[in-house]
């Protein structure tokens, strides 16, 4: 009796003292775990993030310093490239029309003009009026340049050895005497002596145009003989702002540039030189001055990050608090002990739930007979959701298993159908919605530029299944140039129309950073070729209009000839040589066609599934039925002429179902009117 009592332990006090002996036990490990490894976060915050900070002043540094090498580099190669031009004036005199170069006149005020001064009264005007008048050549090389700066840009100017200067700006009424000692010049006499492109020092222009750097260079006579200087004054106001202008998240973290005495650059008229900074010590100062690269943190807790501008002997300096470096540390090191406590009471609460939890869990199992005969009535029923619990390993246990069984297996029976069915429709819903992006993908809004009046286009894609591989595009490479691209990929459905996509955004992407036709049908046919393993390819015609001139280059990659109308006759195929069609091999070279629009030109491009659009009979459309349509009204703008051929086509086809992609483009050109 009393082992058959032992035996017989009651469940509940069994199943309380197994889940209690369990959950604590994981909660309490997990909980040590979690609380030990948070404090060790806590001990490598610091390290980390300091040395992440560290890494990003670095990087901001060097990055802001290579941005004004590159904004300076630019001006240089200007100033470089006006002494060249100068030098071939000396070298080749007779190429160059000589006219004179006369002084300064009030009148030009406000006007770029290029005049002259004498360097002082004993230079006369005859003794240099030839190599004067050759000078004067040099403005149709300043104006492009300063037309496209003069935001930056105040003035380009110059001095010979013989005595004369030139200067190619606005401020004609600031120079009355006729005289510009340009020999004693800071530019004159660096560039002289350095023989080579140079910055001056940061000086506040005499003009009050701000801020002003001069950039100069030496230009020398037919004998390679030093001749004088020519140079550039430039506004680096904005230029300084956009190296300084950095957000670091704190109002005493900040950027600032110091020359090689250590002035402070600043478009301030005050000048304060970093020897007077407190924050500084003498190590970093001298780091700083002497061009080193490099994060340092100084004795008064100030992290300083700095690297040298090469080109005008700048250095480029960040300075931030340690606090603010540290500052996430510490408010880390508060969140992570608030964690702990919080931590620390939710799992009080969780064992105070579980507990209860557990014991009426337990206490439930008290009642299996009446719970089984119950869950056995509501399966019965047709209620396949409800599970009978299995309470012991006995017949009662083996009488609620096997009506689980039955209601899972009849479960999953239903599942299974009704999943086959779910599946038919997910698959019809996402070919709906890849319907939908593709043609998204495609510019459907016409007109396009409403506000060009020099052309009309309008382009229309019908997919032979949900989804194709057909694809127009146009799009403004610049103020004057439109790029038109019509494609066809090879094969048909999902696998077309991924590859469409990429072969797309490609050429578009290609075509706006600049080249002709055959350099972007040749990036895009290296591009497509790299695991191409499903060896598809696309068929693309692809045409850059100079919009004014109506002037174009197309490139042929296997594609449909193009129809153009010329105005007051009809269209007409215009048949040249192809090349092979894109991603077809590596290493392609595309054939390049020269074509012209005179305003009341037409031009008609398309796939071939206008042409090869087939009927019950299995006839071809063709081009020739296709040129029929075009000419029943050969004046008419591009969208009707496109929904004429699809209404002609759709007549044609019938009841035959669509085996190929409908893609068309028509474009009207007017020009400037």
């Amino acid at each position: 009796m009393e082992k058959n009592s032992f035996r017989r332990k009651p469940i509940r006090e069994r199943v309380l003292l197994i889940v209690l002996v369990i959950a604590m036990g994981s909660l309490i490990t997990t909980s040590g775990v979690g609380i030990v490894s948070m404090l060790r976060i806590q001990d490598k915050s610091e390290a980390a993030l300091t040395e992440r900070m560290q890494n990003n002043l670095y990087n901001i540094a060097v990055d802001r310093a290579e941005y004004a090498e590159s904004e300076l580099g630019a001006y240089a190669d200007y100033v470089q490239g006006f002494a060249t031009y100068i030098h071939g004036l000396y070298t080749e005199p007779d190429a160059y029309v000589k006219k004179p170069l006369l002084s300064h006149d009030p009148k030009n005020a406000g006007k770029y003009v290029l005049q002259r001064a004498f360097a002082n009264e004993q230079v006369s005007e005859e003794a240099v009026s030839e190599e004067a008048s050759l000078i004067s050549n040099t403005a149709q090389e300043f104006y492009p340049v300063i037309s496209a700066h003069s935001d930056v840009i105040m003035g380009i100017y110059g001095g010979t050895e013989s005595g004369f200067s030139f200067a190619y700006d606005i401020y004609s009424d600031k120079k009355l005497d006729g005289y510009y000692d340009h020999y004693s010049r800071v530019w004159y006499q660096q560039a002289k002596e350095e023989g080579k492109v140079c910055f001056t020092d940061v000086y506040l222009d005499s003009f009050g145009r701000g801020l002003t750097i001069s950039c100069a260079a030496p230009f020398y006579d037919e004998k390679d003989q030093f001749a004088g200087v020519v140079a550039m004054d430039i506004l680096i106001s904005d230029l300084y702002a956009a190296i300084l202008n950095l957000d670091l998240g704190d109002e005493e973290a900040y950027a600032f540039l110091v020359d090689n005495s250590g002035n402070v650059i600043s478009p301030d008229e005050e000048v304060r030189t970093i020897h007077d900074d407190p924050d500084l010590d003498q190590a970093t100062e001298d780091k700083i001055l002497n061009g080193q690269t490099g994060v340092s943190l100084t004795e008064k807790g100030v992290y300083y990050a700095y690297t040298p501008v090469e080109s005008v002997s700048w250095k480029l300096c960040i300075h931030v608090p340690q606090s603010y470096v540290l500052a996430p540390a510490r408010e880390m090191d508060e969140q992570i002990m608030e964690s702990i406590l919080l931590f620390t009471l939710i799992l009080v609460l969780i064992i105070l739930i579980v507990t209860l939890f557990v014991q009426r869990f337990a206490n439930s199992l008290t009642k299996p007979l009446i719970a089984l005969s119950e869950d056995a009535r509501i399966i019965s029923g047709g209620d396949l959701e409800h599970r009978a619990q299995v309470f012991h390993n006995d017949e009662i246990g083996d009488v609620a298993t096997n009506f689980n069984d039955m209601a899972i297996a009849l479960k999953q029976y239903i599942e299974d159908l009704t999943a086959v069915t779910a599946e038919k429709e997910r698959i019809g819903a996402e070919l709906n919605v890849a319907t939908q992006i593709q043609a998204d993908m495609l510019p459907r809004i016409f007109p396009p530029f409403p506000e060009r009046g020099e052309f009309d286009l309008y382009a229309t894609m019908d997919p032979a299944k949900e989804v194709g591989g057909d694809f127009y595009d146009f799009f403004l490479i610049d103020n004057d140039h439109v790029g038109l691209v019509m494609a066809d990929v090879s094969g048909k459905g999902v696998p077309a129309a991924l590859f469409m996509v990429i072969a797309k955004t490609l050429i578009k992407n290609r075509a706006l950073m600049g080249g002709s036709p055959s350099e972007v049908l040749s990036y895009a046919n290296e591009q497509l070729c790299e695991g191409n393993e499903a060896e598809l390819f696309v068929t693309v015609w692809f045409a850059i209009l100079t919009i004014s001139t109506g002037k174009g280059v197309a490139a042929n990659a296997g594609h449909e000839h193009p129809a153009i109308r010329r105005a007051g006759g009809k269209y007409e195929l215009s048949i040249y040589k192809h090349s092979p069609a894109v991603a077809s091999m590596e290493g392609l070279r595309f054939r390049e066609h020269e074509f012209e629009l005179h305003p009341g030109d037409s031009l008609f491009v398309y796939t071939d599934g206008v042409a090869e659009a087939t009927n019950a009979q299995d006839e071809l459309y063709g081009t020739e039925r296709m040129l029929e349509v075009l000419n029943r009204n050969p004046d008419a703008m591009a969208e009707e002429q496109l929904k004429s051929i699809k209404e002609d086509i759709d007549l044609f086809v019938g009841d035959a179902p669509q085996f190929d992609d409908i893609t068309m483009l028509g474009f009207n050109y007017f020009g400037i009117e």
